[in-house]
């Protein structure tokens, strides 16, 4: 199954095949204000997974809770992130699961930085939690 995230102009396109290896919630404050919502959603692929990179796109390098960089990749036109890749972990690409704009999309089997959680937040049942960072 090949599936495509992209921006909100569409201008920046990602293309995967097969299911993350891993679909993460995480609640982190930088998370927080990186999606402008509650926790972001991030599907994680193993690079030979990636199929195509359509259009351009700007990169915005920031330290995560962990203190491991992290390399957002996000449209020049629209300015939505739509992948990332944690430097620590360099076989891994990330991708913001919004950006597939799928209601059938995998729900989390992980969420980090519990401890930040807002309290409205319902975490799915069956979703392994960590207080910071997912393991």
């Amino acid at each position: 199954m090949e599936r495509t995230a992209s921006c909100l102009c569409g201008d920046l396109r990602i293309t995967v095949e097969g299911e993350p290896v891993r679909v993460n919630m995480c609640n982190c404050t930088e998370c927080q204000r990186r999606s402008g919502s509650a926790f972001q959603l991030g599907a994680f692929f193993d690079e030979g997974q990636m199929k195509a990179v359509e259009g351009a796109f700007n990169v915005y390098s920031r330290t995560g809770g962990s203190g491991n960089q992290i390399d957002l990749h996000f449209c020049p036109t629209c300015g939505v992130s739509v992948f990332f890749r944690p430097q620590a972990r360099p076989s891994i690409l990330g991708i913001h699961g919004g950006c597939f704009a799928d209601p059938d999309f995998p729900s989390p089997d992980t969420a980090g930085w519990i401890k930040r959680k807002h309290d409205w937040v319902v975490v799915p049942d069956g979703t392994k939690t960590f207080d910071e960072t997912s393991k």
